[in-house]
């Protein structure tokens, strides 16, 4: 009997377990941008810190997401004077952008116009003498269709050479 009522109990909480919701990589981005404008209200280095627990706590994040993440540390870390965090999540994001592309294609096209790590980089490599590398960016900014401002700085940067 004590089995019986062992096993009963087993497979009733076995039945009832909850499965953990699982997010599309549209809905985990909603929650990033949601929480990190909240932590901009306290200013750049608040949303920075935000978005480095969110990244330490969500380690498995969609590549997409991580993109987006980085784009905007990138924007947070050189406001905040973190330029090694900054230049960090400017290569992070250039890694994460063909993700970004693919799996969030309308959210991609619609915050495009506002990615700030190419901006932000080139300032960087620019600041540190990397001609080559800020050139780099600007090209790739040029292929996204960014403006004729990548283009303009592009040919800014060679007259420097």
């Amino acid at each position: 009997m004590l089995a019986v009522t062992a096993l009963f109990w087993h497979s009733f909480f076995m039945a009832a377990r909850i499965e953990p919701t699982r997010k599309t990589p549209v809905e985990i981005l909603a929650d990033l941008v949601d929480g990190h404008n909240e932590a901009l209200y306290g200013g750049a280095e608040k949303g920075k810190k935000y978005l480095l627990k969110y990244s330490e706590r969500n380690t498995s994040l969609p590549n997409a997401v991580k993109f987006f993440l980085f784009d905007l540390l990138a924007e947070d870390a050189y406001r905040s004077d973190d330029f090694e965090t900054c230049r960090t999540a400017v290569d992070r994001a250039c890694d994460y952008l063909p993700a970004a592309q693919e799996e969030t294609a309308q959210r991609f096209r619609e915050y495009s116009p506002s990615i700030r790590c190419f901006e932000r980089g080139i300032a960087l490599f620019l600041d540190e003498g990397e001609f080559e590398q800020a050139l780099t960016l600007c090209e790739q900014a040029i292929g996204l269709g960014l403006g004729k401002v990548y283009a303009a700085k592009q040919a800014s940067i060679a007259r420097m050479m």
